[in-house]
């Protein structure tokens, strides 16, 4: 049994691993909240911001993996 990946997939997992690393940083951009003293640099926020670029990204993944397994009918 062979196992093809096509390019959706790439695009999910690669969406997937966004939105891990976007969450770990939502994560630790928390911290102050839960430890007033610790003190760390805003780019955190942005950084955070990467968890709505991976699910964007994710949900293009699903899209064109739902094009592609229509146009193989």
């Amino acid at each position: 049994m062979t196992s093809t990946t096509t390019s959706a997939d790439r695009i999910l997992r690669i969406g997937g691993w966004i939105t891990a690393l976007g969450l770990l940083f939502t994560v630790i951009a928390v911290l102050p909240l839960i430890i007033p003293s610790l003190d760390l640099p805003s780019a955190l926020w942005w950084l955070s911001m990467l968890t709505g670029v991976g699910l964007a990204t994710v949900f293009v993944g699903l899209i064109l993996g739902a094009r592609q397994r229509r146009s193989r009918r």
